[in-house]
Order: C-alpha cells, then structure tokens, then sequence
C-alpha cells in the first residue's frame, strides 16, 4: 500500500516540476510558443537587454538584413539604457516585458514581488518610449500558480519559444548554436536568443543567411501571433 502512495507522490512531484519548468506545458498560464500556420514563417526574439554594447549591435544587423524582431527586456536595464529601448522602437521591433530583475529567485517570490516586478518593468519601457507592453515572457521561462494569477492579473499575453537556441551557454561554438537552430525550424517558430551575449550579432547575421537561404521568411511576433503588442 504504501508503495502506491509513494509512486503516486512522486508522479505528483514530476508532474508539478514540469508544470512549473516548461513553458510550453499551459498548466499554470497559457503560453504562445508557435503560431498555428502553413507558411514558412518564423520569429526572432531576444532576451534579457537592453545590453549597452551588444543590443546596438544587433540592432545594426537586424537593420542591413531587414528583419524585425521582439526584444524582451530587463526593466532595470531599459531604465539605465532607455536610448537603446528608444532605438528598438524606432527601427521598427516589438518590445515586451521580462520582469524588472530577472532574479533567479523570482518564481519563489509571493504575488506582490512578482506583480512588483510586472509593474516596475512596465513603468521602465513607458518612460522610455510611451508605450505599454501587453506581452510578458517569463524568467528562465518557469511559471506557477502564483505567477499565473500576478500575470493575468495584468493582463499580460505570455510568450514562450519553441526553438531554444542555448547561445547562452559557453560550451558551445557560435556554429553549433545556429545549426542547432536551424534543425528544429518549423513553420511558425518561434526563436529564442539574447541579446547580451558576445558575438550575438555575427550569430544572428548566419543564422539569419542560412533560415533565408532555407526557404523560410522572418516576420514580427506580434504579426505572426495575430496579438497585439500594446495596449490601446
């Protein structure tokens, strides 16, 4: 009997990890992590900026390319860089909220911190372009319930990614990570790089020749979601 109730536990305990762990699992908070479409249409993200000397950076490719992209930025970072957040507007990309911090302890903070960081971000990207952002992509991409209620409670459209290029890791070569990526391309991707990373820009300038020269075409998040970026 007692053997049943510790498998029973143990499936309950996996269960919660995963829940909690994959962005994609929709349990605690519905997260978009593709969009559901037929075209060869993918999506660039980053994450974790505004960085004062990579962001710029990617932004000078992204614009010789003539590719959009969504930045989801650290709300500290954008108030000590709100040139860079301006520029991003400008140029013509979506910008959205990634907590004020990016604590590696904010999914154990209660609803109040986490709706503090919600706030404080959003606060952040207003007062350097004006605009309030209405997508949220979560730290580390965890959620749990109290995430969830603090998100919604905002009214926040949570993104998620379903092509993880790991460029954050520094095992691995700038080549590995953009094959990696290109592999796993499918229509509707969503990619998930950062922008505060070194080299990011001649890692975004191949991988964006070689998903080109493979038949797929970039388009911006909010436009391939069929969201809106922005509150009204």
């Amino acid at each position: 009997m007692y053997w049943i109730v510790a498998i029973v536990v143990l499936c309950l305990i996996l269960f919660m990890v995963w829940a909690s762990a994959d962005v994609g699992s929709n349990v605690y908070l519905r997260t978009l992590c593709r969009a559901a479409t037929t075209e060869r249409v993918v999506a660039l993200t980053f994450d974790d900026g505004p960085d004062p000397v990579m962001t710029p950076l990617v932004l000078d490719t992204l614009r010789q390319r003539g590719v959009k992209a969504t930045f989801f930025l650290v709300g500290s970072k954008v108030a000590q860089h709100p040139d860079i957040v301006r520029r991003i507007v400008e140029e013509g990309h979506t910008v959205g909220n990634h907590t004020h911090t990016h604590s590696a302890y904010f999914p154990l903070r209660s609803r109040v911190r986490v709706e503090e960081e919600l706030d404080m971000c959003h606060k952040a990207i207003f007062e350097a372009t004006g605009l309030k952002p209405q997508l949220f992509r979560p730290p580390f991409g965890v959620t749990n319930p109290i995430i969830g209620r603090a998100v919604r409670s905002r009214g926040y459209r949570t993104i998620g990614w379903s092509i993880r290029s790991l460029d954050t890791m520094s095992s691995r070569t700038r080549r590995e990570v953009w094959q990696s990526v290109v592999r796993r391309l499918h229509t509707g991707g969503i990619i998930l790089l950062h922008d505060r990373c070194d080299g990011a820009e001649r890692l975004l300038a191949e991988l964006i020749d070689v998903t080109l020269e493979r038949g797929y075409r970039f388009e911006s998040l909010d436009k391939m979601l069929n969201v809106d970026a922005y509150e009204n």
